[in-house]
């Protein structure tokens, strides 16, 4: 049988949490409290709830919350909290939440819905009498988790130091600090880079071949680095191979641009 206006009761949930580790206790109830109906959006401070909200957020189909009347139901309620100890401790506020937890009726379950037995004894006329009920109706199971933090310079240090060990950003802080806050700066960066004037280099090589070159044209002839300069333009190794037979190579004229990119006599 179905209780008239049950779906117009009220439930009031009454709940205590403490964080023994901030040595903090709380409330889901505010200070001044006043008859009221919870409302996710217009009275969210109210734990007075209507079974008709509750259901409704349990189970959405309109035949599974019709059974759930007629055979009783298994409806938990959450309270989630999750609160910042850095601020005013009654701004934190619990998140309520509803789920179904028994079987639905469409899946055909051995047990369905929600029922219990007792038993009432009496007697009649010297005979005892004993009259066994069973009993259908919605159960709500009260569910309380939560969380919360409070700032720590500690752990902030910590977990900076560990964040820094972890990407290396060790060497890369030290560097910054030896080169640019340090005062011989100037001796670490000598240290540490090594400095190659590669123009220059190029330069002096250029204007070495640029002597040579005039002083054959000056018809000049003598030793030059140990090899002769020949009047026909050629420079003369000195050095002969096994057959007593005389090398020779081509003098030509260097462009500088074309020579960037030696080093140490040969290509970078």
């Amino acid at each position: 049988m179905l209780v008239n206006d049950v779906l117009d009761f009220t439930i009031f949930i009454k709940n205590f949490i403490e964080f023994p580790t901030f040595g903090v206790k709380h409330k889901n109830m505010v200070d001044d409290l006043k008859p009221c109906i919870f409302d996710p959006k217009n009275d969210k401070d109210c734990p007075i709830f209507n079974v008709t909200y509750i259901i409704n957020e349990a189970e959405k189909n309109v035949t599974e919350r019709d059974l759930m009347l007629q055979y009783g139901g298994v409806i938990r309620v959450k309270l989630d909290w999750d609160c910042n100890l850095d601020r005013n401790i009654k701004l934190c506020k619990p998140e309520y939440s509803f789920a179904r937890l028994d079987v639905p009726f469409h899946e055909k379950p051995f047990s369905r819905g929600f029922n219990f037995r007792y038993a009432s004894y009496w007697k009649r006329e010297q005979t005892p009498i004993r009259i066994l009920t069973k009993v259908f109706g919605l159960r709500f199971i009260i569910a309380v988790s939560g969380k919360a933090g409070k700032f720590d310079f500690i752990t902030l240090t910590l977990n900076t130091g560990s964040l820094v060990g972890l990407f290396g950003l060790a060497t890369f802080f030290c560097d910054i600090v030896l080169l640019h806050l340090s005062k011989k700066s100037e001796t670490y960066r000598n240290y540490v880079f090594e400095i190659v004037h590669l123009r220059t280099r190029v330069t002096s090589i250029v204007e070495d071949s640029v002597k040579l070159i005039e002083n054959h044209s000056e018809g000049s002839s003598g030793k030059v680095n140990g090899n002769s300069i020949v009047s026909n333009g050629t420079l003369e190794n000195n050095r002969r191979s096994s057959s007593n037979s005389m090398v020779t190579h081509p003098l030509t004229s260097i462009n500088p641009d074309h020579l960037t990119g030696i080093y140490n006599g040969s290509e970078v």
